[in-house]
């Protein structure tokens, strides 16, 4: 019974260990990988105001790069000495050619949503629309994973708030600079995370089954020592336990009533040797005291001495 109590302790402090580790392996994950999509935002947002101090930068216009008819800029298309038509890249505009080329070439996808955007390309998505109004309750950034288990996804969207950029396109945000005009959200796979947090979570999982299997060779060793030594104990107990209480005695021939026997039964009474030794380790030895020696046996000197 001990043993059981001693090992179930064990286990559930063990499991309760394992539980929390588990847990802060995949919470240290989710952070650095929230720390890859900061810092992608933030590079995102020093080439955003790059290009709006400058101005905006032009390119030729392909089939790639066509005017953006949303953009009104008198400057929106020049035409070069040489004959060359440019149109001009805005920071909007550089944000999704480079989300593009990273989501081509890196597998990670940029975009600039809003809750009135005022191109359908960058309406929200279901989580963008969440992120963007959990935004206006307070919200300094919300990420998180999601997706089929075989693909799994990392999200993180910030709060884009009100600039001067933002003004010359959005006119309704004039009356509110300092307001939220949307959010840029970040996705990337989250199978190389996953990968190193399932490393991770082996050794741990290693860690936590040697320290159970070492602790119940331990209790197994120990442990029938230690049960053998209590019932030692329990024993021991129960003799003194006998021998504590009113002891029911003859004042006559000094034999002792066993307890609760009736006292008018002869067969009730038994002698004082018996009555100890059936409830002791103890062995009686006899001989005679020298007053017992010298009624009884009046002619012989129990110092061995002569009697005269």
């Amino acid at each position: 019974m001990y043993l059981l109590v001693i090992s179930g302790f064990i286990t559930l402090v063990t499991g309760a260990s394992l539980y929390l580790n588990l847990q802060k392996v995949e919470n240290q994950y989710r952070q650095l990988a929230a720390v890859v999509a900061r810092s992608c935002f933030q590079t995102i947002e020093a080439m955003r105001d790059w290009n709006f101090r400058n101005g905006g930068v032009y390119l030729p216009v392909t089939r790639e790069f066509r005017p953006n008819e949303l953009l009104k800029d008198p400057l929106r298309e020049i035409t070069t000495r040489e004959g060359v038509r440019l149109t001009m890249i805005n920071h909007a505009q550089m944000v999704r050619l480079v989300s593009n080329m990273l989501t081509e070439e890196r597998g990670i996808r940029v975009r600039i949503t809003s809750l009135t955007p005022l191109q359908p390309a960058n309406a929200p998505f279901d989580w963008e629309k969440s992120a963007l109004e959990d935004f206006g309750r307070g919200a300094k950034e919300v990420f998180g994973v999601a997706g089929p288990p075989d693909r799994p996804v990392f999200r993180f969207v910030t709060p884009l708030k009100v600039e001067r950029s933002c003004v010359r396109c959005h006119q309704e945000n004039r009356d509110r600079p300092e307001g939220i005009r949307g959010g840029v959200s970040i996705s990337f796979s989250w199978i190389p995370f996953q990968r190193l947090m399932e490393q991770n979570n082996r050794q741990i999982w290693t860690l936590h089954l040697l320290f159970l299997s070492v602790s119940f060779l331990l209790i197994f060793l120990l442990g029938r020592k230690l049960v053998f030594q209590i019932n030692a104990l329990h024993e021991s107990l129960q003799h003194i336990r006998k021998l504590e209480g009113l002891v029911p005695i003859c004042a006559n021939c000094k034999k002792i009533r066993t307890e609760g026997a009736n006292p008018f039964d002869q067969t009730s009474w038994s002698s004082f040797e018996k009555y100890i030794s059936e409830r002791t380790d103890a062995e009686f030895t006899h001989g005679l005291c020298p007053e017992c020696a010298k009624r009884l046996y009046p002619g012989v000197d129990p110092g061995g001495g002569d009697p005269r």
